[in-house]
């Protein structure tokens, strides 16, 4: 006969790792990191080996992860594309002392048409801005007290000596690591999808 306990562990274990991966994969990239920021607390990390995109808008605002409000930058972008992306977070099991570690990664160019993150640390090897412009003003928003675009909504005031194109691509970023709370994309392809779940035991 099988041992209750263990059938309810491993049923429970089982159904946790199928609901996950359901919910990011086949949200079809429309908000597909959301669960794993939400579960873990502490959020989830991509890396790339270089990210593009021709409209780029950065400011600062607040997230949430489980253990409530933090402080966050939001990253507004359109037409991205990223090489060499891995995403990846980790999240205790219930009923389990352990964690489950999920990780996607991306063989091919992986392409957004937009993007919008929160994340609370960015590091990146080389970054490239074209038609950058940082703005910081008075206003009532927060969100738009300080502000940087890049690419085709960069809008610099007028009668300087700056000479800004605005040309695409607006932002380029290599070997990127970036610990984000949310990130949500209106359309997202991900060639060569390889999603890899491991169990980290505390004993």
């Amino acid at each position: 006969m099988y041992r209750r306990k263990r059938l309810v562990t491993g049923t429970c274990t089982s159904f946790l790792i199928v609901t996950l991966v359901g919910l990011i994969v086949l949200s079809s990239g429309t908000a597909y990191a959301t669960a794993m920021a939400t579960a873990s607390g502490s959020g989830f990390t991509v890396t790339a080996d270089e990210i593009r995109s021709d409209e780029f808008l950065l400011y600062p605002s607040v997230g949430e992860d489980t253990e409530g409000e933090t402080p966050v930058a939001v990253v507004e972008q359109r037409n991205v594309e990223i090489d060499g992306m891995v995403l990846s977070g980790e999240q205790s099991v219930p009923l389990i002392d352990g964690s489950m570690e999920i990780s996607f990664a991306a063989d091919g160019t992986v392409e957004a048409d937009e993007q919008y993150i929160k994340l609370t640390d960015l590091q990146a090897e080389e970054a490239t801005f074209n038609g950058q412009v940082v703005n910081a003003r008075a206003s009532d928003n927060p969100e738009r007290q300080f502000q940087q675009t890049a690419g085709e909504n960069a809008d610099p005031e007028n009668g300087h000596l700056t000479d800004i194109s605005g040309e695409s691509p607006g932002m380029v970023q290599q070997d990127v690591e970036m610990d984000a709370v949310y990130l949500a994309s209106n359309e997202i392809t991900l060639p060569g999808l390889d999603v890899d779940v491991e169990f980290h035991s505390d004993g």
